[in-house]
């Protein structure tokens, strides 16, 4: 069916259980761009939060706050997936895009940092409860095949994105206000939904309409609750991405203000942290499809990342922090693709029930983020440094190796009898690798 043909908008189309149409690229590449221009404005807070303080006259514990903020949508998540799951994920995927843009538009228009506050958390609900309708579009539409891969293909892209806003947003800063920013990204979103609202549709297998046909609600809930594997992923990702989103909101302003860095230069260091999951992002979605494995490609993060993020702190001239920054943007990338990819894998659970369980996951992954920032805060005001204040954050990642340890391989040789699971688990069906096609 041709791009043209599309363009007459419809709710939902029937086809068989391995017609996964080219036209699936379509809807897969507006999901991707959503994923990066939702979420961009909170990778570039750390670049912005300078230009924020000095207009808006706050210090290091108001920092905290805004960046606490980023998360607060994140409370209710698990809550809203046992209502959002009953709705079109189409139709509730571009409200949340529409949501991202109003909100942004709310924070430029912010006459303090109280109005600016309350536009991130609403802008957070945004981001969080958006990833529910999300994570049902990918069931329908992505090969089970290609779930990691595609996976990878998201987080390369977010990467590249970040990558060139914390090259580029630095220099802009020197001609237009951080409000610019706001606004150029809720324009962007706005063209989003349009184009999601006139070519996206649902594509509904018997498969799948078979086991939405199974969407329990709050059966998914109490269904979810008894998974360990979305605790286990849940604590994963929270060791990682806490560390991450801290350090990427304060390091800008501690090399700035205690290194003596120009905001130019501690942005190009950071952004060698998003430049570093680039190629990790694609290669490690490919590879785990290959391989067939998927805990080997994201334990060894945990035993890394500790000393890396040490050495992001230690008195290195910048060259040689943007080389430690590629390494760190490796491995902090590198489990997410994965991680996201396990709980599709896992057998017994309806649609409704995976987007619930990612948005337990998810719940609990961002419970880190949104105390870590308060708490950074408050011991940089009270030690008059950053440094003191971030170095209990690179523990976190151990977490990465730690959980693996508990969580059964999920992966197709896993299905297929070469690596045993659990005992008594039950595994998806084997589906081999196979190209992108």
């Amino acid at each position: 069916m041709s791009f043209l043909g599309r363009f007459a908008r419809r709710d939902a189309v029937h086809v068989a259980d391995d017609d996964y149409p080219r036209y699936r690229w379509v809807v897969i590449a507006q999901v991707i761009v959503q994923q990066q221009m939702g979420p961009f404005i909170f990778g570039m807070m750390g670049i912005l939060l300078p230009a924020m303080q000095q207009e808006l006259h706050f210090g290091a514990i108001e920092a905290g706050w805004l960046g606490t903020a980023r998360s607060a949508g994140n409370l209710l998540v698990f809550a809203a997936s046992i209502y959002l799951v009953r709705f079109s994920p189409i139709k509730t995927f571009n409200a949340f895009s529409i949501l991202l843009a109003a909100s942004l538009l709310a924070g430029m228009l912010a006459p303090n940092l109280w109005v600016l506050m309350a536009s991130l958390a609403v802008y957070s609900v945004g981001v969080s409860w958006g990833q529910i309708p999300m994570n049902v579009i990918r069931q329908q539409w992505i090969a089970p095949r290609e779930r990691a891969t595609v996976m990878g293909l998201i987080l390369s892209f977010s990467t590249i994105v970040l990558t060139t806003g914390l090259l580029a947003i630095p220099i802009a800063l020197r001609y237009v206000s951080w409000r610019a920013v706001f606004g150029a990204n809720a324009v962007v979103l706005l063209t989003v939904a349009l184009c999601w609202y006139l070519t996206a549709y649902e594509r509904i297998s018997p498969s799948y309409e078979a086991s939405r046909a199974n969407q329990r609600g709050l059966g998914s809930a109490r269904e979810v609750l008894h998974r360990r594997e979305f605790y286990l992923l849940g604590l994963a990702t929270l060791g990682g991405a806490t560390t991450f989103m801290t350090f990427m909101l304060f390091l800008p302003t501690y090399y700035v203000q205690e290194r003596g860095l120009s905001l130019q230069t501690a942005g190009i260091v950071v952004a060698t942290m998003q430049l570093g999951g680039l190629a990790v992002n694609l290669l490690v979605g490919i590879a785990s499809d290959r391989l067939g494995l998927r805990k080997p490609l994201i334990w060894p993060a945990g035993i890394v990342l500790p000393f890396l993020w040490f050495l992001m702190l230690a008195p290195l001239p910048a060259e040689w922090l943007a080389g430690v920054g590629l390494l760190v943007g490796a491995f902090a990338w590198m489990p997410f693709s994965v991680l996201a990819t396990i709980p599709l894998e896992l057998r017994g659970l309806s649609p409704s029930d995976r987007a619930v369980g990612q948005a337990l996951q998810f719940t609990i992954q961002t419970t880190g983020q949104l105390f870590a920032p308060v708490i950074v805060g408050a011991i940089a005001a009270a030690s008059g440094t950053y440094r003191t204040a971030l170095l209990p954050m690179i523990v976190l990642p151990v977490l990465f190796a730690v959980t693996m340890l508990f969580l059964p391989e999920t992966g197709w040789r896993a299905r297929r009898g070469a690596v045993g699971g659990m005992p008594g688990e039950e595994l998806a069906p084997v589906e081999e690798p196979s190209t992108l096609v």
